[in-house]
């Protein structure tokens, strides 16, 4: 690795058969034990060392983030969402399901 080169979990030949491979971004930063975005300032100097562009699946997928988490006390609503609905933490609901849909309503 040059003089300079901040990580050294660093290795561009994993990386590179890695991404050949179709490994997703969780499978890679779980791989060499790094976060996303080292994980991208990997990508940016094996990018530069190939002259080459590399898509790796899930590096810039925020989409997960927007989504509901599901904790073992229930779904977790955003405060943005609840006020749009009328909702408020703590309030108790009922839930019905109806073919592909779930509806909530309060007790």
């Amino acid at each position: 690795m040059a003089k300079g080169d901040y990580s050294v979990r660093y290795d561009p030949d994993t990386l590179r058969t890695m991404i050949e491979e179709g490994k997703t971004a969780k499978e890679i930063t779980k791989a060499f034990k790094i976060s996303p975005y080292t994980l991208r300032e990997h990508l940016v100097m094996l990018q530069n060392l190939d002259k080459k562009i590399y898509v790796v699946k899930g590096l810039f997928d925020y989409s997960q983030a927007e989504e509901s988490k599901v904790k073992k006390e229930g779904i977790v609503f955003s405060k943005d969402m609840l006020e749009k609905t009328g909702f408020a933490p703590g309030d108790c609901f009922e839930m019905e399901v109806e073919d592909d849909r779930i509806i909530l309503k309060k007790c």
